[in-house]
């Protein structure tokens, strides 16, 4: 058994002009979760496809298990994978009941066994009861779990979840979440979820992987990516950063807010994140608040120089501590918490 439950080896595919996946390498280790983070167009789908064999390949190699499953010569199809499938949609059969539907996939075995693992997959989803009733008669949340147990009931090394959450009330989520990471884990199954929510995969994944235009542009632990993103666009994607310009020189730039170490000279972007962004209410500061947004808590802060010139900054803070619009601040950073790249 490979340490690896799928890999992903330079993987490209175009289609037309559209280079949708070019030299895409990935691996999901065996019993973990993977986030893969992108916007609509980024090609996180097209990745889903060619790594579940609904998609051909123009380079590269995927292995399921340690066994190669796709190239440019060879696509093994989806049901010869060791890999599970949960559409966006959950894509359930409306002619078969709960328990048909985890059952469909079942094939090699007899109908009494066929009957009794789908069955036990419907117990271990919470759906021990709702095994007679048909998709419209369930809830997008039972619909969910469905869709989980049938992925899981041929006993694959991995599944493949394509914004599994996304049709989900927002109170259900975090509960479908929490039960589903649970399941996973009973099972010792691995998990590819596709996902454009930042707060979603952050919430449920061991590992993240950022994709945009086709390129993954970096992965790792999520606390990793947080806090060292390697790009301006890779910061973005787990989270709300704010920028300005600046020019460095011999490794520093000087901006209102501090001197930094910059990794080039010339033209940069620096920025940070609202929560790291300290604020002080001060006569003399050099920011003004420019609006107050949020309930609860804590609020996000809009500010600007009081001169006028240079871009906006976004703070949050402590709504019981929270200067008034039109306040004058002082804002400072720890270094650490400072992403510096080439503009």
């Amino acid at each position: 058994m490979s340490e690896f439950a799928l890999e992903a080896r330079h993987l490209s595919r175009t289609f037309g002009t559209v280079k949708a996946l070019d030299d895409v390498s990935l691996t999901l280790e065996a019993g973990k979760v993977l986030a893969l983070l992108g916007q609509s167009g980024s090609g996180k789908s097209t990745l889903l496809r060619v790594l579940a064999g609904l998609e051909t390949l123009d380079a590269g190699e995927v292995y399921a298990d340690g066994r190669l499953v796709s190239d440019v010569r060879t696509t093994v199809p989806p049901e010869k994978r060791p890999l599970g499938m949960v559409f966006q949609d959950y894509a359930l059969f409306p002619h078969l009941t709960a328990l048909g539907n985890v059952a469909f996939g079942l094939g090699h075995l007899g109908k009494p066994e066929r009957r009794a693992l789908a069955a036990s997959w419907l117990d271990r989803v919470g759906l021990g009861d709702r095994g007679g009733a048909f998709p419209h008669e369930l809830s997008g949340g039972e619909q969910q779990r469905v869709a989980l147990a049938r992925a899981l009931a041929p006993n694959p090394r991995a599944i493949l979840m394509d914004e599994p959450f996304s049709g989900l009330d927002p109170h259900l989520r975090a509960d479908l979440q929490s039960s589903m990471l649970a399941t996973l884990a009973e099972a010792g199954v691995a998990a590819l979820i596709v996902s454009h929510d930042t707060e979603e995969a952050l919430a449920v994944a061991d590992q993240v992987a950022i994709i945009e235009h086709g390129r993954i542009l970096q992965s790792g632990l999520p606390r990793d990516v947080y806090r060292a993103p390697k790009s301006l666009e890779a910061a973005r994607a787990l989270g709300a950063v704010w920028s300005l310009d600046g020019t460095a020189q011999k490794g520093r730039v000087v901006t209102r807010l501090g001197s930094f170490d910059s990794p080039v000279d010339g033209p940069v972007v620096v920025c940070s994140r609202p929560e790291a962004t300290l604020v002080t209410a001060s006569d003399t500061g050099e920011f003004a608040v420019i609006d107050r947004r949020g309930v609860g808590r804590f609020l996000t802060l809009k500010l600007q120089a009081v001169s006028g010139d240079g871009g906006f900054i976004t703070a949050l803070v402590e709504a019981k501590t929270a200067p008034n619009t039109g306040q004058r601040v002082a804002l400072s950073l720890q270094s650490e918490d400072v992403f510096v790249f080439k503009a």
